[in-house]
């Protein structure tokens, strides 16, 4: 029998003491490192980069943390309850992005010592312009998904506390924001340590509890595929569902590749380990914990599936957002066990704090480097400019638990952060892919595709807000509840409700899957770059671009004559490019 209501109150003076001590370690980090760091004069660039001096693998860890946030914890299972397992193997998505920021991107960063990814597309595309336009993308695109980060742990926190969302978003920005801003990159990598350790002991923590109150994992799995759950190889292509194995695939390969290779967030710690070697080392051993990271999220939804497969407490009305099935799940059945609520509220803020401090680091050091060093304040004393970057992260902090509070309007934490953040990011990539292979982009023609595409995908998500299309969930029931049902509220969600509207072309651009937005996006900005650069010179420019600027590969993929000779006798070998 499943229990009406939940009471908040539960959550004890313990599970209390388990969040709150969390809570304190995150920030006596920060405190620790800011006090090392002061004592060691450390300059704002050791703050914000730490200068090559980082071990490979508290880097693996950290690239795994600083992905995995509350958007993998809440949204993840979320998706196995509402649309099946097919979801689960985005694994191979992030393989595909490892395996494109370890042997594309990182040959060129690592060789050109950057402080700011963006350098390098002005570096390569000799123009500033290039270089703003993909810090401003950078800067819009991450913002938002930092209120999205903060907006899933807050929804969850105040699901199982007298706290209200409002408040729980001011908590975790202002505690999240205080550690970063003061202790940089080396607090944000010790902090990851911590939270990933959290994060497993939450996810755990819900896989047995589930399993066993089914009667074990076979059961969960015969539950779930006997309603539809189970589904690794959906091959029909259908571009406005989810749940599909090319969407997915592709969806989150590409929004994984913006991710790690041309984000400050990400490239930021590969580049700062200490030999191009381990760099690499760090991103494949990366790739082991997030593949784990995912499994323990999609276990989780199997067996909270499994348990709420005849009661379905959103159907119910006991619930109103699918990013509350897991914190509902725990209250409900592991309230009577002091701690464990205060464990699991722990995990989603573990994850959410891991992310946050990656990004307002990342931030900060892009608004520093790419955007204030080139005004007087350049000329200021270095604690001055320490002081700045300080500052800047605190002032993000700020504006992402503004962004919090607007979130909702999107649907669930997982929608939301692809939909805001693969808007900006696929085109990105695009721009960044054409300057690490095709000798001849040019300047007009990344920052014409960069623009396009960009607007494309903005246009489909104020579209897919202001029209949003039915669910494609699967069906849920509450024949199994033993009490009567009085259902209090539509579980298909306002934001999803149909739309009365005639479904002409233009709204099934705007009901395009989620997943999607950052591959039309990289689409268009590739290929719109790709000509016009042709169109505007490009091959005539070829003779101006250092090798050293592209990948080996590129000057082995295009035809002869679109690299004159004297530039191809100038390529490095590709055996010497990996040494």
């Amino acid at each position: 029998m499943h229990a009406e209501n939940i009471d908040s109150n539960n959550f004890g003076l313990t599970d209390y003491a388990v969040f709150i001590i969390l809570l304190l370690i995150s920030s006596g980090i920060g405190v620790y490192y800011a006090i090392k760091d002061t004592r060691a004069k450390k300059t704002a660039r050791q703050f914000l980069t730490a200068e090559r001096s980082l071990h490979w693998f508290p880097v693996s860890i950290s690239l795994m943390a600083s992905f995995q946030s509350s958007v993998t914890i809440l949204g993840y299972p979320a998706e196995m309850y509402l649309r099946g397992t097919q979801f689960w193997i985005v694994i191979v998505s992030s393989t595909m992005a490892a395996l494109a920021a370890a042997e594309i991107f990182l040959p060129v960063y690592y060789d050109l010592n950057l402080s700011s990814v963006n350098q390098y597309l002005k570096i390569r595309f000799n123009s500033e312009k290039v270089r703003l336009a993909a810090t401003f993308t950078f800067l819009f695109a991450t913002v938002p998904y930092m209120g999205v980060v903060i907006y899933g742990p807050s929804l969850a926190l105040s699901s199982v506390t007298p706290l209200s969302t409002a408040a729980s978003i001011l908590l975790i920005g202002l505690v999240c924001t205080f550690y970063t801003s003061i202790g940089g990159l080396k607090s944000v990598l010790a902090t990851d340590i911590l939270q990933v350790m959290m994060m497993y002991a939450g996810l755990l923590l819900v896989i047995f509890r589930g399993f066993y109150l089914v009667g074990g994992i076979d059961e969960a799995f015969r539950i779930a595929n006997e309603n539809g759950r189970i589904q690794f190889f959906n091959v029909g292509f259908d571009p406005y569902a989810t749940n599909n194995l090319w969407n997915c695939v592709f969806g989150m390969g590409l929004m994984w590749s913006a991710n790690y290779c041309c984000t400050q967030t990400e490239v930021a710690r590969y580049c700062n380990v200490n030999s191009k070697k381990k760099s690499k080392l760090a991103l494949y051993v990366n790739l082991i914990g997030v593949a784990s990271m995912i499994s323990c999220a999609c276990l989780a939804g199997i067996a909270i599936y499994a348990f709420y497969s005849k009661c379905d407490p959103l159907e119910r009305g006991v619930i109103t957002k699918t990013d509350q099935l897991m914190p509902y799940f725990v209250m409900e059945t592991l309230h009577q066990f002091p701690g464990a609520a205060g464990l699991f509220v722990c995990c989603v803020f573990s994850a959410a704090l891991s992310t946050l401090s990656s990004g307002f680091n990342a931030l900060a050091a892009v608004t520093w480097d790419d955007i204030l060093s080139k005004t007087r304040l350049s000329k200021l004393s270095e604690l001055k400019i320490k002081t700045i970057t300080k500052l800047t992260a605190i002032s993000y902090g700020l504006m992402s638990i503004g962004m919090a509070f607007f979130v909702g309007l999107i649907g669930s934490v997982l929608k939301a952060a692809i939909s805001l953040a693969g808007a900006l990011m696929g085109p990105l990539l695009g721009t960044y892919l054409l300057g690490v292979i095709c000798p001849f982009a040019n300047a007009v023609g990344v920052l014409t595709g960069l623009v396009i595409g960009e607007a494309f995908g903005l246009f489909v998500l104020c579209g897919s807000i202001l029209y949003p299309k039915t669910t494609d969930q699967l069906p849920t029931t509450t024949d199994g509840c033993q009490f009567n049902v009085t259902s209090v509220y539509n579980h298909t969600l306002n934001i999803e409700s149909p739309v009365a509207v005639e479904e002409m072309f233009l709204l099934k651009i705007f009901h395009l899957a989620f997943l999607l937005v950052p591959v039309s996006g990289f689409v268009i900005s590739y290929i719109v770059g790709f000509v016009v650069s042709l169109a505007t010179g490009g091959l005539d420019e070829v003779n101006q671009v250092n090798p050293l600027h592209l990948n080996p590969i590129a000057w082995h993929i295009w035809p002869k004559k679109c690299v004159p000779i004297a530039t191809r006798s100038a390529v490095p070998s590709t055996d010497a490019a990996k040494q």
